[in-house]
């Protein structure tokens, strides 16, 4: 952290994120879930920004809000799961917005309900990975396709969960290896025509 001048900030707000898991198992609205996430995803971005270099201070909302992305993938492929470690993230109002509630999650219902409501988690998540991602071209040039390649490949984790009905209940999203591979001469090709400075 000296040696990169790592702000002492993020480690902390990384530490305190992670450390909600021991004490909060939900979240009421977004806001607090988008809280969580910045703590315990944005943070890790942030910190080896400063390592692998970055062209200025207006790149940092941009990591910002892919930490919140790629978080908000997981929480969305784990629900399941999640749930089974006695943990629910999705924002308790957006679900009673759409007529759900814990017992829902609890049985599993990937019902019309839960498909309306995984279908706004969805179209949300995909917004979030585009207002990111111009934040990419302020990255060092030998460093965006690693950060591109992490975007992309999560953002297809939601193609997914959505051709699946968003259930994410009795299968756990994913892509398999060739679906990974097969999709990164494209986003070579998208990071190299990247102008340095998001333009």
């Amino acid at each position: 952290m000296l040696r990169y001048r790592i702000p002492v900030g993020y480690a902390e707000q990384l530490i305190d994120g992670v450390a909600q898991d021991l004490r909060i198992s939900s979240y009421r609205t977004f806001e607090e879930l988008a809280a969580y996430c910045y703590g315990v995803a944005s943070t890790v971005g942030l910190m080896p920004m400063h390592i692998i270099g970055f062209s200025g201070e207006e790149a940092i909302p941009y990591a910002v809000k892919l930490g919140v992305a790629l978080q908000l993938t997981n929480i969305l492929r784990d629900v399941g799961e999640d749930w089974r470690m006695g943990r629910l993230y999705l924002p308790r109002e957006e679900l009673a917005a759409y007529g759900l509630c814990e017992r829902d999650v609890a049985e599993g219902r990937a019902d019309q309900r839960w498909r309306r409501f995984m279908r706004f988690q969805i179209a949300r998540n995909r917004q979030l990975y585009r207002e990111a991602w111009p934040g990419i071209a302020f990255l060092h040039p030998e460093e965006r396709f690693a950060i591109a390649a992490a975007a992309k490949l999560y953002m297809a984790i939601l193609d997914d969960i959505e051709a699946h009905g968003g259930d994410v209940f009795h299968r756990r999203a994913h892509l398999s290896a060739w679906g990974k591979f097969r999709r990164l001469p494209g986003i070579w090709w998208q990071v190299k025509r990247m102008h340095s400075g998001g333009s």
